[in-house]
């Protein structure tokens, strides 16, 4: 009985369970741009009579299960977008595909526009990719949102043969392109170049830029003949934002920590004792300085514990007047601290080429930075054929770093850092840096076939130093020439340095573009000239002294207790203003070009030809009479250039460019200053060339959706005269080594790149690999028996170019749920070992080791305008370590050195993790 009623049972429930299999169904789809065809990543699908909804995932699909059969209504909205709402009948599984209409929308030469201001959208700057007449890699707003940086700097480590180098504090600095130095790559706001704060070069330091006022960022890697032509590596575009259709709102608050910070707390110093003028700035150039005109409370340090760091941004914008006049304002505030450890081992070298640690620098470091910048970008419309446009951009950065050195010596028989003589140092360090660009431009449709743009530049950068202020005292336990034997000897105060740093850079430019555009026999062209004047003027001042202990009675030195308790005089009481290092500087440029750009079925070409025109010159504060106290030099430069694409298919192009570049030397460079620096004595070189280039680029690319893509590339660079810092040494190899600017000859660079995103669901991988090649010929010294006498000897070496890295990869690993509002990521960044500086002996190059940084991303949106997100940055605290390729010659071990591996350890530093927590507010009508 009992298993006849479970047969009947199963038999009534079988009808059942088949109704149900086949009343429940799974619509499946994806959504497009009616126009473009690009998938509408995070649209929103409703069905009302079931109450259901679901979005668009990464790759522009998106599922709705367990549909019972029915007609429903079926409404899809994006914002930007006209609302889709259409009829279906479900009477089985389907699959649909869905377009939807942009509200308004233009298409321009590489960027669609409209009310949805996709601008900053990840799909924009893979169609601008796609779209541009030359080779370039751009990152989005969004992409940047989302990502672990806030500056743009870490932003350019995330690009295609970016490298970053980083600042004394671990924050990415400078860009790195293709394994170019800084010097070889130049930096435009809004396709304007701006000139630099920096004391020494030209090159821009990227940190002073917050990553969250840019609608994107554009790296060219090649040229075209309207570009200025000293990029050999490329060019850094940050592209601003710009005024949107409708109501525009960003803003964001969060807060955050260091781990260093946390874990040992931050030494400061107060920064309002410094003294902003040196005593020849206050008192005039005759007057002899003074013992209290140094303040001390600048070495006084304070350790605190952990200060939480705090960041905000804010962007506003809307059209009015009937949409003539577009106005963006944007402001960003960071305030930072951070804190870490320095190891600093210089080797140095002995007369039968060996190795030997003689000192150990033991540094701890804390640095706040205040970070701050705002833009403005105002544009007014007259009608459809002219317009006027207003941009601006100020940007601060504040750096007050506290170092507080112990030095021990290292050779036999000690055996650890502390044990023999001991130098302690303390250093105050506070810098500011500004850059305030302005431009005006006009665009005019002369004609239905000519076109006419200009635009007018004010740009200036400041960088101050003021009392860069040190102290130092020895001691420790050593024998001296009295008594061999180690003895305990008290701390005695030794002379130090004060220092004030001024400069500024100011550029006065104009640009001016004519275009005409036809067609040929149904062949589509455009021909452009046009050119651009700038003067670029540099004054740099730098004030000097020299303070000494006051003997103690009937002793010659001055016991240490504390730095209230030093005395002092003043070695050199009218400071060093007649000195090369303050002098002014012009440069004048003058360029001109002609382009053609043509389209022959499915070949678009960009090819012409550039002029510039560079006079330099200084003239510095030595006498009259002395050698290099002025200088001036000129030269022109023909650079042509040519770019290929052809368009395979609609999502598939093949690239071929090619162009010629130079860079230019540093003002400094080239003016014949002397100072001793932090670890070695610097100098210029009047006779520096500037370096030319040849360069050629070979891309394939394929856009299987509007955020995927598949980029394989070549590049090769023949560079002449390129410029390096290296060691020059005159005379008496000891005293006269000079670490200064050089021409090396001739070098080469070539390499591969590889980039690949994928979208599968709601993950995605974005990664890409970089292979570099450099090679450059120098002369270095070694030692050779002659005559039975260990001599020096000029030798050859072929080595990489300074910061060239040979291996550089990044790849991250993305998460998106439109439906539960969540994006995350986790993100990888390496850079191989490269060189970090240049030594007069053979073999003896410092490289730095290869870099693993794992950084972390989230963002999770809630009622509706509203965002919490979280950023973790060296997630597992990576170091920074740099090493020389030969093993120590020490008579006994030093500690933190491993012999095994033929390498010897120079420096290490551990920059730890960094925390950040925020809200964010979005509102795009």
């Amino acid at each position: 009985m009992r298993l006849r009623f479970l047969s009947l049972l199963t038999l009534s429930l079988i009808p059942r369970i088949a109704f149900s299999q086949q009343a429940h169904h799974v619509i499946k789809g994806t959504i497009v741009d009616a126009h473009t065809k690009e998938q509408m990543i995070g649209a929103t699908i409703f069905i009302p009579e079931l109450k259901r909804s679901t979005s668009a995932r990464l790759d522009g699909s998106f599922v709705l299960e367990n549909i019972q059969p029915g007609t429903y209504h079926f409404q899809c909205s994006y914002v930007g977008y006209l609302k889709l709402d259409t009829v279906i009948t479900v009477r089985d599984n389907i699959k649909i595909s869905l377009t939807l209409q942009a509200s308004s929308s233009a298409l321009n030469e590489v960027v669609v526009t409209g009310a949805n201001y996709d601008r900053e959208s990840e799909n924009s700057a893979k169609r601008s990719e796609q779209l541009a007449p030359n080779t370039m890699n751009i990152i989005s707003a969004k992409a940047i949102r989302l990502s672990p940086d806030i500056t743009i700097a870490n932003v350019m480590q995330r690009i295609s043969g970016v490298s970053v180098e980083r600042s004394s504090s671990g924050e990415g600095r400078y860009a790195i392109i293709r394994g170019m130095d800084q010097r070889y790559n130049n930096t435009l706001i809004n396709g304007i170049k701006i000139p630099s704060p920096d004391n020494k070069n030209r090159f821009v330091p990227l940190d002073l830029f917050p990553a969250d006022l840019v609608e994107r960022v554009e790296v060219s890697k090649t040229l075209t003949p309207n570009m200025e032509a000293d990029a050999v590596g490329g060019t850094v575009n940050m592209v601003m934002k710009k005024a949107p259709n409708q109501l525009y709102v960003n803003a964001s608050a969060a807060t955050g920590v260091s781990q260093n910070v946390l874990d040992n707390g931050f030494d400061a110093f107060p920064v309002s004792a410094i003294n902003k003028k040196s005593p020849y700035q206050a008192k005039g150039p005759s007057y002899q300085a003074q013992p209290n005109d140094f303040t001390r409370d600048n070495l006084n340090y304070t350790h605190r514990k952990a200060p939480l760091n705090s960041m905000g941004t804010l962007s506003l914008g809307n059209r009015f007047l009937n949409d003539k006049l577009g106005i963006m304002l944007g402001g960003s505030y960071q305030n930072t601290y951070k804190s870490y450890h320095s190891i600093f081992m210089p080797g140095e070298y002995d007369e039968g080429d060996q190795l030997y640690i003689k000192h150990a620098y033991f540094r701890d470091y804390a640095t706040h930075i205040t970070r701050s910048a705002a833009n403005a970008n105002v544009d007014y419309k007259f009608n459809d054929q002219h317009k006027i446009s207003l941009q601006a951009l100020y940007a601060d950065l504040q750096d007050a770093q506290a170092r507080l050195t112990t030095d021990s010596l290292m050779v036999a028989p000690r055996t650890g850092p502390g044990i023999g003589q001991v130098w302690n140092y303390g250093r105050s360090k506070y810098q500011e840096q500004t850059i305030l660009t302005t431009s005006l431009r006009g665009d005019h449709e002369l004609t239905t076939h000519l076109h006419l743009d200009w635009t007018a530049v004010y740009s200036n950068a400041t960088n101050n130093i003021p009392d860069w202020a040190e102290y130092e005292y020895d001691g420790g336990t050593y024998g001296d020439g009295n008594n061999n034997t180690p003895v305990y000897h008290a701390p005695v105060a030794a002379k130090f340095n004060r220092d004030w740093w001024h400069n500024t850079d100011r550029d006065l430019a104009g640009y001016l573009n004519l275009a005409y555009s036809n067609k040929l026999r149904s062949i589509p062209y455009t021909v452009s000239a046009g050119g651009l004047y700038r003067n670029k003027h540099r004054d740099n001042t730098y004030d000097h002294y020299i303070l000494d202990p006051i003997p103690d009675p009937n002793s010659n030195t001055q016991a240490w207790t504390n730095i209230y308790n030093l005395r002092w005089t003043v070695s050199n009481p009218a400071g060093s203003n007649g000195s090369a290092n303050n002098y002014r500087a012009d440069e004048d440029i003058t360029a001109g070009y002609a382009m053609v750009k043509f389209n022959v079925k499915k070949l678009e070409a960009v090819a012409g030809v550039r002029y510039e025109s560079t006079t330099q010159s200084f003239d510095t504060n030595l006498p009259e009479t002395s050698a290099g106290k002025s200088g001036n030099i000129s030269y022109g430069d023909v650079l042509p250039s040519l770019n290929l694409k052809y368009a395979v298919n609609a999502v598939t192009n093949v690239r071929f460019g090619y162009y010629a570049a130079i860079t230019r030397p540093n003002f400094f460079d080239i003016v014949p200053y002397n100072f001793d620096g932090d670890n070695f004595a610097e100098k210029g070189n009047s006779y520096l060339k500037h370096s030319t280039a040849q360069n050629l680029n070979l891309r394939y690319e394929w856009y299987p959706r509007a955020n995927e893509q598949l980029l394989l590339g070549a590049f090769y660079k023949n560079i002449q005269d390129p410029i390096e810092y290296g060691f020059t040494i005159t005379g008496n190899m000891v005293n006269n080594t000079f670490y200064q600017p050089n021409n090396f000859g001739n070098a080469t660079n070539y390499g591969f790149e590889f980039v690949y995103e994928k979208y599968l669901g709601n993950f995605g991988l974005r990664t890409n690999y970089t292979y570099t090649h450099s090679s450059v010929t120098d002369s270095k010294f070694s030692s050779a028996i002659i005559d039975g006498i260990s001599q020096k000897i000029p030798v050859t070496e072929t080595r990489p170019l300074q910061g060239q890295a040979a291996h550089i990869a990044n790849a991250a690993l993305l998460y998106k749920n439109q439906q539960l509002g969540l994006d995350a990521q986790l993100a990888w960044q390496y850079t191989g070992k490269r060189i970090v500086l240049v030594s007069p002996y053979y073999g003896f190059d410092y490289w730095q080791q290869p870099t693993n940084f794992f950084d972390i991303s989230a963002e999770k949106r809630f009622a509706k305008h509203f965002a919490v997100f979280v950023k973790v940055q060296n997630l597992l605290n990576a170091k920074y370590e740099v090493d020389v390729n030969k093993p120590i010659n020490n008579s006994v071990e030093v500690p933190l050195q491993h012999p095994a591996s033929g390498k010897t350890l120079a420096q290490r530093d551990q920059y730890g993790q960094t925390y950040q927590l925020g809200l964010r507010f979005t509102l795009k009508q």
